[in-house]
């Protein structure tokens, strides 16, 4: 509970600071599919700490689940996030070109028009005026279109996410000893020693942080991009 009110006060606290700002709808659109892949990613995590500490390795030495899970999570919120951001930015010119699919773009919105002061939403009789005018605008597509849109974008993210994650493990996996040292001996450098200790730090207090990171860049580049 703890984490997810982090989770949501960030997210609530990035759509409010933004300008220009996206519409409700377009950002509740990009908010579903940071949390539909942070349940994945957390699914994933909890697999891999088990997979390592239990397949992986018969040494007694390397069978702290806590430490493994620091590994992962900590792996996750930095590296596979700013490898997603690498991976998307690439994907995004091609499936815009090839597929017609603009990440961050639901389309249904109302056009907007930006003034030194304010941004209003063109809505009639403003809207009517200027189709007088020759200005077209673009017509709102039903929910049932800006659904299916949004169930593409949210598969080519999971996709994305797997690939990036399967990269990561194989990564764990090669450096291993060190990166577990590593992750043991900050729990050392704490005092954690019980697993109650080490467990609240792993699944809450890193995760605090870590996921607020996450969650800005990830907002950052999940988004339309201007």
């Amino acid at each position: 509970a703890a984490i997810t009110a982090v989770g949501a006060a960030a997210l609530i606290a990035v759509w409010v600071a933004e300008h220009p700002r996206r519409p409700f709808a377009t950002w509740a659109f990009d908010v579903s599919k940071q949390v539909v892949g942070a349940a994945y990613g957390k699914a994933y995590n909890i697999m891999q700490a088990e997979a390592f500490a239990r397949v992986l390795r018969a040494d007694a030495g390397h069978r702290d689940q806590c430490v493994w899970y620091l590994m992962g999570i900590s792996a996750d919120c930095f590296l596979t996030t700013f490898l997603c951001w690498g991976a998307n930015s690439l994907m995004r010119p091609v499936l815009l070109a090839r597929f017609g699919i603009d990440i961050g773009a639901y389309e249904g919105e109302v056009p907007l028009i930006y003034t030194p002061t304010r941004i209003y939403r063109l809505r009639s009789p403003v809207a009517d005026r200027l189709r007088c005018c020759g200005v077209a605008l673009r017509q709102p597509e039903c929910l049932q279109g800006r659904v299916k849109k949004w169930l593409a974008q949210l598969g080519i993210w999971l996709l994305i996410i797997t690939v990036v994650r399967l990269i990561v493990s194989m990564g764990l996996y090669a450096t291993q000893d060190v990166y577990y040292a590593l992750c043991a001996m900050l729990f050392d450098v704490l005092q954690l020693h019980c697993a109650t200790s080490k467990t609240l730090f792993a699944v809450l207090v890193f995760p605090a942080f870590g996921d607020t990171l996450q969650i800005l860049v990830q907002d950052h580049f999940l988004k339309r991009s201007c």
